[in-house]
């Protein structure tokens, strides 16, 4: 079976992102056992470079999709046209392709394909936050075409059943076309931890939260809580916030509070650094308004970090019982769970022994498996098709 693989959305600034984290891995453990099948893996020529980790696999090859050079269109056009046209130069059986975007100048779906799909669809977050996501009429009308256009595809992919009921409320799909496959935690960094990050780790014990300002991360709700902490003068942690500031609607905390000059950013991470903070934080805050998986959660306790996360979507799925959950934006309970944390040695032993049982349960061994199966499935529907 030749299955064709669209990676070309990690070349739009995904690759550092649980997109680009999927992507990777799950061709890294499909093509790491010898099989009848070949993968193709497709990039995007002449944009934004990155190195392909798993290129050497003898059961894969990579194909380049031209680039040109129509700026915001770029993309819409090698989609729409190329990805197809390539799909049907190179025999596929089944087109992978991950994820559905909202906005027009990233790679999406495209309108046809010679080959049955098998559409990576984590999530309807921008419907569930349509005030915050979909505010330009043009995305939104480019997010409902993409939805109608995943609702023709052969199978459909999402990491937990609270996205697959999500999709189903939503009528993208019926539910016996959608598999729930979850992710699992990223293999552990080889690499050396940045000197920024082995100062800041040593300066004073903290907390971290991972996702950046986007509006389903509400990192309003961190800052707070943060804030109602440093009221306590024995409270000596300071703050680390890994990721992106995507935009400048953020409660700014009074320059001149001892909270403000304890919170510390840290926009781009490596790998090793990444893994070096969720092992030497005291807790990861996730207050997320929703979440198709929530990858920071089962990153944290791989690392036997205790997690403070929300009761919503998928993440108590993912957590199960290794984790406090705390309702939605609100700061007082998120503070309240970290000082249960700090305060109570048997609670961090407890969470960060279950932490580490928990993310046990998810590989991506187990992840390309399942996908596999989808694969055959589908090919199998469409030969019968015929």
């Amino acid at each position: 079976m030749r299955v064709g693989i669209d990676l070309s959305p990690l070349a739009y600034g995904n690759r550092t992102r649980g997109t680009g984290t999927y992507a990777e891995n799950l061709v890294a453990a499909l093509t790491a056992r010898a099989s009848a099948n070949e993968y193709i893996v497709f990039t995007s020529r002449g944009l934004e470079p990155y190195a392909i980790p798993f290129a050497a696999a003898p059961n894969l090859q990579i194909a380049s999709l031209p680039a040109p050079a129509l700026g915001r269109a770029t993309p819409l056009v090698s989609h729409q046209l190329l990805l197809p046209l390539r799909a049907r130069a190179l025999h596929l059986d089944v087109l992978h392709l991950i994820a559905a975007p909202y906005n027009p100048s990233t790679p999406g779906v495209p309108w046809w394909t010679p080959t049955p799909t098998v559409i990576t669809l984590f999530d309807v977050m921008p419907l569930r936050l349509s005030e915050s996501l979909l505010k330009r009429a043009r995305h939104r009308r480019f997010y409902n075409w993409q939805l109608n256009l995943c609702r023709r595809a052969a199978a459909l992919i999402t990491a937990s059943h609270a996205a697959a009921r999500d999709l189903v409320q939503y009528r993208v799909a019926a539910r016996e076309k959608i598999h729930v496959i979850p992710l699992a935690p990223p293999p552990r960094a080889t690499g050396e931890i940045s000197n920024a990050v082995q100062t800041l780790t040593r300066a004073a014990p903290f907390l971290l939260h991972v996702g950046g300002n986007e509006p389903q991360k509400d990192q309003r709700t961190v800052l707070r809580a943060f804030g109602l902490l440093c009221r306590n003068p024995a409270f000596r942690h300071n703050l680390i916030l890994v990721g992106k500031r995507h935009d400048d609607d953020m409660p700014a905390l009074d320059a001149t509070t001892r909270a403000a000059r304890r919170i510390l950013r840290l926009p781009d991470v490596t790998r090793a650094d990444l893994d070096a903070l969720y092992a030497r934080c005291d807790a990861l805050l996730f207050p997320s308004l929703y979440e198709g998986f929530g990858l920071p959660v089962l990153e944290a306790l791989r690392a036997g970090a205790p997690v403070v996360t929300t009761n919503v979507a998928a993440l108590p799925e993912i957590a199960g019982d290794a984790a406090l959950f705390v309702e939605p934006r609100n700061p007082e309970a998120v503070a309240s769970a970290v000082r249960r944390i700090l305060d109570d040695e048997r609670t961090r032993v407890k969470l960060s022994a279950a932490g580490e049982r928990r993310a046990q349960e998810f590989t991506w061994e187990r992840t390309a498996e399942l996908t596999r199966a989808v694969y055959e499935r589908a090919a199998q529907r469409a030969k019968q098709n015929e």
